[in-house]
């Protein structure tokens, strides 16, 4: 009987075991962010706008890199970037002069002679701070989703050039975050292994001239009503270090001065280099929250 009831007991657990049971219903994905594109300047400006499920109303808005609207999404903020069709002019540009035994730097500051060393690389630069991100402003104003009271800009590297400049341009930024870029464009051109790499700087003087009204270090009070956020990486040859510092002590000096001290953060990433990754994602985020917060 005790045999016959154990057996009957071990069959019922394994009929239980193996009858068919049905898997929890998978986590649903969160929705997808609202996408819009827009082409301006007769296509030549193309922007592309991200809006988050939630909260309702409008929301603070940061013109960034693709790489950053993950995140940006996450937070609740509008994600934005744009692009300036360059190849829309190469038809239109005369051939490029046969290169030269002068030629120096490398990749994107590559000139031809060491007296217009970056130009190119900084035209674009100032074209987009002086030029684009106005008009990006602008549509961006039209957009029911978009708090024009809170909008911001980041940017590493080239964008992150922009980024720096283009706060000083226009007032309407609030805030921006500036990964691994300086605000000091001669230091940048003497000291950068894409540049100079050290040797003397001796550059065209309507270029040297030019190049003063446009780099952020020549007039830092027309940066300081928006809260900026610089990180570097003490390892970086592309942007050195000391042109970081160099940027940042001017820049806090000019916070100081309107006692807006707390409205600037430089924080440097020892043994880091040129790309930061997660570390100046972390930095940049929390800024972003800092800054764009209701209120």
């Amino acid at each position: 009987m005790r045999r016959g009831w154990v057996t009957g007991f071990v069959l019922a657990g394994w009929l239980v075991a193996c009858r068919h049971v049905t898997p929890p219903r998978p986590v649903p994905a969160p929705p997808a962010a609202p996408e819009d594109e827009v082409s301006l300047e007769g296509g030549f400006l193309t922007v592309h706008v991200a809006v988050p499920p939630g909260p309702a109303g409008r929301k603070p808005a940061v013109i960034a890199p693709p790489g950053d609207h993950e995140a940006l999404l996450a937070a609740g903020i509008v994600a934005v970037s744009y692009r300036v069709h360059w190849e829309f002019l190469r038809a239109l540009a005369p051939p490029e002069p046969p290169a030269t035994e002068n030629r120096v730097g490398v990749w994107l500051l590559a000139s031809p002679t060491p007296k217009t060393i970056g130009k190119s690389y900084l035209t674009f630069v100032a074209y987009d701070a002086n030029e684009a991100i106005p008009k990006v402003l602008d549509y961006l104003a039209t957009l029911p989703d978009v708090d024009p009271a809170r909008t911001g800009i980041g940017g590493t590297s080239t964008s992150g050039f922009v980024a720096l400049q283009a706060i000083a341009v226009d007032r309407r930024l609030i805030g921006a975050a500036v990964v691994s870029a300086c605000g000091d464009y001669h230091r940048f051109l003497h000291l950068s292994n894409l540049a100079m790499n050290g040797h003397p700087l001796d550059l065209d003087p309507a270029y040297d001239a030019w190049l003063r009204t446009q780099e952020p270090i020549r007039h830092p009070e027309s940066l300081v009503h928006a809260a900026l956020l610089m990180v570097n990486g003490a390892e970086d040859r592309a942007v050195p270090l000391s042109c970081a510092e160099a940027t940042a002590r001017t820049f806090r000096r000019a916070y100081a001065r309107r006692r807006l001290s707390r409205r600037f953060r430089f924080v440097v990433v020892p043994g880091m280099g040129h790309v930061l990754h997660a570390r100046a994602t972390d930095a940049t985020m929390a800024w972003w929250r800092q800054v764009l917060a209701p209120g």
